[in-house]
């Protein structure tokens, strides 16, 4: 069955190369989807239920509603025609009308937009598999760490308020601290915590500075975490949960908890000099209990006055610094917003996104999480960042792509800006995205997922990167790979020109016309921001430094080594054996 998909698949993409009308497409594609379906389900309807059928079904029951209804219309008009010669005008206006109604919804249904709204349609990327664009950056430039570890987590967490993913029970410190370390010792190809931080930082200092230098007495450390939801949505009430409050995805508390551990306990960095924050709302208390019981020093950041919570109460905020840079053409509210002190002052920031999907965005990572890093332009609509929304793909409402002038590519993505900004993703020392239990929608709970290796378990996974751009493209594929398999991502990585922001983050080439990216507005031209491809497939993943020695595109390596295999060997062949061991120093 899957490899059924795969064929259609490829002859979808090969009839796409070749230019043949979308109406061709969908004819073809929508017949052989039809057939194979009846074939596998008439004999036995459970399979219905199979994810390869899923997958198939929307763009069949498509072809069927356009087939019913151009069908249909043409036998109404010819009863309507017969009624009329019998003199039976009443029952003849009848059929009219039916008529009319269904050359309405075969209008409104037109070809063009159910091939645009199958699930194969929204497969289709712009750029081919393993075609890398734009600068790769890091120690080894263009590679990013996935450490994968099934003991991460609880089985059998029920994720529920009273049984929820956050708390510490469903979390395996010690598997979690060790997953971070082999992540950061695999990303510099060090033997010791401490060695690979300080090349990381040494490396970062080079770009920034022009100086390889190390981290230095006073010196701060922003993180920011994924909470954005904490001041609004943390009672949220959805009728998909049957009117029950949910645990909302976001960053994992001992996720956090394992990277300030590699900070203060590997490299020294004084506690105080390590802030967490999320500038838009708050963090949330599950957050900081984790973190105070450990690091009771480590400054947890709020922008209002909640001392007596055991937060730190910001110095307050920096005049207008994010000037986004469609200049109010596309985001007429959005023109310009300050930033939280601490994380404007800050010498490093540590981007600990989330893996989950967006309603809004598609995709929710690194650089959606900065549209929590601001704080007062907000207040003027209550909460949240809806103002910028219109620098996102879904820009009417939630899942609503019918703003079709946002689903093409070279248009202003707000995304690009907050990687493009000095304070924000040119500031970060290093990429994190928690993908212990992954979401759906910023607003909904995790689930557990159904693709390869996880195979109906949660995802036990761990990103980091010192690209950007790399590691927002390989957790992007990871969430398209899950969402053709798992209905409750309600293809929200699948919509169209989602890697749109990627490409343009990646090369300014891609930029739309009459749009410069300056956040900063120093009338300095941003350069790439890293490198972005797609991996070959979901099975063997699989970027054009796995695939070669090629020094271009991504080089996706795991911990353990043979997850993810390097020109036909394994990193371990490659004589790359980041220790397993928890370093204290």
């Amino acid at each position: 069955m899957k490899k059924f998909n795969s064929k259609l698949e490829q002859l979808r993409s090969k009839l796409v190369k070749l230019k043949i009308p979308a109406k061709i497409i969908f004819l073809v594609v929508g017949i052989l989807s039809t057939i194979w379906f009846l074939v596998r389900v008439i004999p036995k309807p459970s399979r219905a239920g199979y994810p390869c059928m899923q997958a198939a079904a929307p763009l069949m029951s498509g072809f069927v509603l356009w087939i019913l209804s151009l069908t249909g219309s043409v036998l109404m008009f010819k009863k309507s025609f017969d009624r009329f010669k019998k003199a039976r005008y009443t029952a003849a206006l009848g059929f009219v009308l039916i008529g009319f109604i269904l050359i309405l919804i075969f209008s409104y249904n037109n070809v063009n937009k159910l091939y645009a709204g199958s699930s194969f349609a929204k497969t289709e990327l712009s750029d081919s598999p393993n075609t890398p664009m734009g600068q790769s950056y890091g120690i080894f430039p263009g590679r990013v760490v996935w450490a994968y570890n099934p003991s991460a987590t609880n089985e059998k967490c029920a994720n529920t308020l009273s049984d929820a993913y956050y708390q510490p029970q469903n979390n395996n410190q010690d598997t979690i601290n060790l997953m971070a370390d082999n992540a950061v010792k695999t990303l510099s190809n060090k033997t010791t915590v401490k060695d690979a931080w300080n090349a990381i930082i040494k490396d970062f200092n080079l770009r920034k500075t022009g100086k390889a230098s190390g981290y230095t007495a006073g010196q701060t450390i922003f993180i920011k975490v994924n909470n954005g939801q904490a001041g609004w949505a943390i009672d949220i009430r959805t009728l998909a949960e049957s009117r029950t409050r949910v645990p909302i995805s976001g960053t994992t508390p001992s996720a956090v908890l394992a990277f300030i551990r590699q900070l203060v306990d590997s490299c020294g960095i004084p506690q105080n000099r390590i802030y967490v924050g999320e500038p838009m709302t708050h963090v949330y208390k599950h957050t900081y209990d984790v973190i105070h019981a450990r690091y009771p020093n480590v400054v947890v950041l709020d922008k209002d006055n909640h001392t007596d919570l055991g937060r730190t109460t910001s110095a307050g905020w920096t005049d207008n610094v994010i000037f986004y840079s469609d200049k109010g053409q596309v985001m007429p509210d959005g023109i310009s917003d300050k930033m939280m002190k601490e994380m404007y002052d800050a010498d490093y920031m540590i981007n600990f996104a989330a893996l989950k999907a967006h309603a809004r965005a598609g995709i929710s990572l690194g650089a959606k999480n900065h549209l929590g890093s601001h704080g007062e332009h907000g207040k003027k609509y209550g909460f949240g960042t809806f103002y910028l929304h219109n620098g996102l793909v879904a820009t009417r409402d939630n899942d609503d792509l019918s703003n079709t002038a946002a689903t093409q590519y070279h248009v202003y993505r707000v995304c690009v800006d907050m990687m493009a900004h000095k304070k924000l993703g040119l500031n970060t020392v290093l990429f994190i995205v928690d993908g212990l239990w992954g979401g759906t929608e910023a607003i909904e709970k995790a689930v557990k997922w159904n693709s390869t290796p996880f195979n109906n378990s949660w995802p036990n996974s761990i990103f980091v990167a010192q690209d950007q751009v790399a590691i927002e493209s390989v957790c992007l594929d990871f969430l398209r790979a899950e969402a053709l398999v798992n209905p409750a991502f309600k293809n929200r990585p699948l919509f169209p020109a989602v890697d749109d922001y990627l490409h343009q983050a990646a090369d300014k080439s891609n930029w739309p016309k009459g749009i410069i990216y300056d956040p900063d507005a120093d009338g300095v031209v941003i350069a790439s921001l890293g490198v972005h491809e797609h991996w070959n497939n979901s099975t063997d993943k699989q970027y054009t430094q796995n695939l070669s020695s090629s020094r271009d595109g991504i080089d996706l390596v795991s911990f353990p080594a043979n997850l993810v295999i390097h020109n036909g060997k394994s990193l371990i062949d490659k004589k790359i054996k980041p220790s397993g061991i928890q370093d204290k120093k």
